[in-house]
């Protein structure tokens, strides 16, 4: 995706403000660049040096408009320059929202294979930094460039109108600067894609350890880890120093071929005056259009960095938002108004990687009103099933059926409106505790809420919370014991009233008591509705309906507890004697 087409998707909306920003920007330049031309008419017209009459040397009323007229250009040129950097301030803080607003809504939308492989602390980088710097391009350095580079137009244009060598002159002083440029700008930008990778690197450690900072106090690395941030202080400082000194080095080489080119051309207007070949005004004119070009020819230079990063930060956020969203729904994809929870799958071809594929063929029916348990060691495809049944990945082959309809003909909203999950680790939102347990059902009523976290056995700890109900528990939920944020968590699901419920481990952080509470509660909200269970205990599980022993993305063996546990040396029974330390007196952790 090119830079500029990606910016106009977002400008397109605002061309009118930016054209309006473009003709009072040209106003300006204009404006300010009057004084050559108005010196140059001050001096041929009103000295005449060869006269001893003081009354022929001035001219009274054209001194006057002379001096008001230079006095007040700067006025007028500064006055047009302050509305339109008002105009492209607000143009540009408008630019942002709806690029921070796009990125999120995309990163929102992007596979949970991507996520899996790029940290929050990388994207946040992007869409904070990368964004406030991009905006920095739009509100300074744009400004600056367009009206460098009209001033540098109508300065040349007018030097050829006066004198073409001279302005030939010039325009070679420009030449040798836009070479030094040209030399320079691909090793800055080579140096600040290094810097932003650095600064990548650093954002995604510092959010690490700040949200791990529990386990850094246990383990007594606070210091450690404030010297590892420091060493990556540093290599930022090594990356940002190198950029700086590559465009001070642009900088000093344009300076120099502007300093040579001034006096060249400086030389040749004397001559020329003095051979009779220009007037005294036409030479005070082409020496200050000298340097009205050559000033916006060394501001490039000096703007040169910070275009530069806000061009590699462009292509950051184009590489996120270019990335395709996998996960579409179809253009007739419909809702489901009500679910029995009937699933099914049918031939089944999953992989995560294309070279080993953990699904083949794989067929499995999950009865509607039914308890269904997945069993097996860990890897065997347990929580891929719970992924696919919700879609947050597509199969590669055969079908998922929700009650006989294809879940890749349904909306996605619908679908999981159907189809929620408690995962093992809760996730908890700032905010109070009603608009966590209310998040997938934001209109709840609050009676809603409370009969959710009465089901999920919460009620009577969130009554005792300063605000009950009305509390601000913040991201993390410091206020509140594991246990409690895994049964907000599980009345965050019941209160959508779905027909099927995944829960994947999701009593595994609970003690034993929390978890007998949980569980008579789960008892009564699973009756007749379909759920899949991926038990963190093994005694979870042997009252289910239908339990399904897995291994290496096939299935072994299905029944009920009792008739697996019948079977001698069957792979559930062995996994069930492993797990309770009958055979093994290491007991492993569960992975069922």
């Amino acid at each position: 995706m090119d830079r500029l087409r990606f910016l106009w998707t977002f400008l397109r909306p605002l061309r009118w403000r930016l054209l309006g920003a473009v003709i009072l920007t040209l106003v300006a330049v204009i404006v300010g660049n009057m004084p050559p031309l108005a010196l140059k008419f001050f001096v041929d017209n009103t000295l005449t040096p060869v006269s001893k009459n003081v009354e022929n040397i001035f001219s009274q009323s054209k001194i006057v408009l002379g001096v008001l007229f230079i006095c007040f250009t700067p006025l007028f040129a500064s006055a047009f320059g302050n509305l339109n950097r008002y105009i492209i301030s607000a143009l540009a803080q408008r630019l942002v929202v709806d690029i921070r607003s796009s990125f999120y809504s995309h990163v929102l939308r992007l596979d949970l294979d991507y996520h899996n492989k790029v940290g929050p602390g990388i994207l946040m980088n992007r869409l904070m930094g990368d964004v406030n710097i991009v905006q920095n391009l739009i509100t300074g350095e744009a400004l600056s460039i367009f009206a460098s580079l009209a001033g540098l137009i109508f300065a040349i244009a007018c030097s050829y109108v006066i004198d073409w060598h001279i302005a030939t002159l010039m325009v070679l002083s420009l030449v040798c600067c836009s070479f030094s440029y040209y030399h320079y700008m691909g090793r800055i930008r080579i140096a600040n894609i290094e810097l932003r990778d650095q600064m990548d690197d650093m954002s995604g450690k510092l959010q690490e350890k700040i949200a791990g900072v529990r386990l850094v106090k246990n383990y007594g690395r606070a210091n450690a880890e404030t010297a590892n941030f420091l060493e990556s202080n540093l290599r930022v400082q090594e990356h940002g120093l190198k950029s700086q000194i590559l465009s001070v080095s642009l900088g000093t080489y344009v300076r120099i071929f502007s300093g040579v080119g001034s006096a060249l051309c400086a030389s040749l207007a004397i001559y020329y005056v003095l051979r009779g070949r220009m007037s005294f005004g036409d030479m005070q004119a082409l020496n200050l259009f000298f340097w009205f070009a050559l000033n916006p020819a060394i501001n490039l230079t000096v703007v040169a960095n910070s275009v530069i990063q806000a061009f590699t930060s462009t292509d950051r956020i184009i590489d996120v938002m270019g990335r395709p969203i996998n996960i579409l729904d179809r253009k007739d994809a419909k809702s489901l108004s009500s679910s029995e929870g009937h699933l099914t799958l049918e031939n089944v071809d999953f992989s995560y990687n294309p070279k080993q594929k953990l699904f083949e063929n794989f067929d499995l029916e999950i009865p509607a009103g039914k308890m269904t348990a997945l069993v097996g060691h860990t890897g065997c495809g347990k929580t891929t099933i719970t992924a696919l049944l919700m879609r947050l990945y597509d199969i590669q082959g055969g079908n998922i059926r929700l009650d006989g309809n294809d879940v890749r003909d349904l909306k996605q909203s619908s679908l999981r409106r159907h189809i929620v999950a408690v995962p093992q680790e809760s996730v908890i939102f700032d905010g109070t505790v009603r608009e966590n347990i209310a998040y997938g059902k934001a209109e709840a009523t609050m009676e809603e809420v409370i009969d959710a976290a009465k089901a999920a056995q919460i009620h009577d700890a969130i009554i005792k919370l300063s605000d009950g109900y009305n509390t601000d528990i913040g991201s993390t939920g410091s206020q509140l014991s594991v246990g409690q944020k895994q049964r907000i968590a599980i009345a965050r699901a019941i209160i959508l009233k779905p027909s099927v419920i995944i829960m994947d481990e999701a009593t595994s952080s609970l003690d034993s008591e929390s978890e007998l509470a949980v569980q008579k509660a789960l008892s009564t909200i699973l009756k007749n509705r379909t759920s899949v269970v991926v038990a963190h205990r093994l005694s979870t599980i042997t009252s289910a309906d239908q339990i399904v022993a897995l291994d290496k993305g096939k299935i072994i063996e299905v029944g009920t507890h009792a008739e697996l546990m019948k079977i001698e040396g069957g792979y559930y029974r062995t996994l069930y004697d492993e797990l309770s330390g009958k055979n093994n007196p290491v007991k492993e952790e569960a992975t069922v």
